[in-house]
């Protein structure tokens, strides 16, 4: 194969390759960033499940504390009874005693149904807390990983480079010229194999002239209908 050739073939696959890592390093932050969301999602649940509880608590106190006040008036109310001069007073603090203790009464159905809420909400928070323990370490690996694997790309990004320019300081500047034209106009592809008479590019097949032309790869052809630089690999030879 003319050595030319042989030197854009490589340069394109050098270039795939660049492609190929500048894609996933540009790709890795928005991994992460989802890994985070999730992590941040499950973070949330678990801080609302925590803030339910201590609603919940509160609320209890606050029930309790409010029992503990009908109580000292039922038992002022009760010191009263034993000063009244007329039925009427009496019946008045026995009435203020009787709506006081259904006050407790309603405070503290409220208070066993808080309580039977405390064992599931509790029950959830549990599971939430352990549900953010597995995720936050499952998340860190996943963070590690994609942080390790974007240096890795990196490094390996600066050597592809570096053998680029390599590869295109061999060229005749030319024939680089016409190598990235063709590069930008066909989307990454500017060399193509011949394969069973036809280009690969464009799947077109090629005149038995410039097929032969090709087949002798003694100088730079290119395919007349989508304008790659064409190339030709011999099949192995039969055993």
């Amino acid at each position: 194969m003319n050595p030319a050739l042989t030197i854009l073939v490589e340069l394109q696959r050098l270039d795939h390759a660049i492609r190929e890592l500048e894609s996933e390093i540009q790709s890795l932050p928005r991994k992460i960033a989802g890994i985070e969301s999730q992590l941040t999602e499950h973070i949330q649940k678990a801080e609302a499940n925590k803030k339910r509880v201590a609603e919940n608590q509160r609320g209890r106190r606050k029930r309790e504390s409010d029992i503990a006040v009908l109580r000292e008036k039922i038992s002022k109310h009760k010191d009263q009874m034993l000063e009244v001069k007329t039925n009427e007073q009496y019946r008045a603090l026995l009435h203020e005693i009787e709506f006081h203790e259904a006050g407790i009464r309603k405070l503290e159905d409220e208070i066993l149904a808080e309580m039977i809420e405390s064992d599931a909400l509790e029950k959830q928070l549990r599971e939430a807390e352990q549900s953010l323990a597995v995720e936050r370490s499952r998340a860190q690996a996943e963070i590690g990983a994609a942080e390790q694997r974007k240096q890795q790309d990196e490094d390996t990004l600066r050597v592809v480079k570096a053998q680029r320019q390599e590869a295109q300081n061999l060229l005749d500047p030319d024939l680089y010229f016409s190598y990235e034209r063709i590069l930008g106009a066909r989307r990454g592809l500017a060399v193509a194999e011949v394969h069973n008479g036809a280009c690969t590019a464009c799947h077109v097949r090629l005149r038995p002239q410039a097929y032969n032309d090709v087949r002798a790869s003694e100088e730079i052809l290119n395919c007349e209908s989508c304008g790659c630089i064409l190339y030709y690999v011999p099949e192995p030879a039969a055993q």
